[in-house]
């Protein structure tokens, strides 16, 4: 759980920074925009709800896309384990003659050398 931790902290750290950065990027990009020419920033301010609507559908279909993708890999990864364990049962079970063979063998000999002492 600690290893998670630190992985979460690592992930969030590298976020946060690249959020702030990025935010004052756009922050200062229109507070320049609206200096040096307030009409063309204004066109620019009024595509952006567009700009944000698109991003946003991109970022629902990508989930949605990653969630199969995760099912996909899921029910794949039941179906190897199946057949993993699947080969292990066939494999014991062709062993079992000769487990048998030894078995008797044994038996036979121990039979012998009983009836040899008694």
């Amino acid at each position: 759980m600690s290893g998670d931790t630190v992985l979460i902290q690592d992930a969030m750290g590298e976020k946060v920074g690249k959020f702030i950065q990025l935010m004052a990027t756009f922050v200062g990009g229109f507070a320049i925009a609206f200096i040096r020419g307030w009409l063309l920033a204004l066109v620019l301010l009024a595509c952006y709800s567009a700009l944000v609507a698109s991003g946003a559908i991109m970022a629902m279909l990508m989930m949605k896309m990653s969630s199969r993708a995760q099912k996909a890999y899921a029910e794949a990864g039941n179906v190897v384990e199946q057949t993993v364990g699947a080969i292990r049962t066939v494999a014991a079970f062709t062993g079992e003659k000769d487990a048998i063979k030894k078995y008797d063998n044994k038996l036979i000999i121990a039979y012998k050398a009983a009836v040899s002492k008694g």
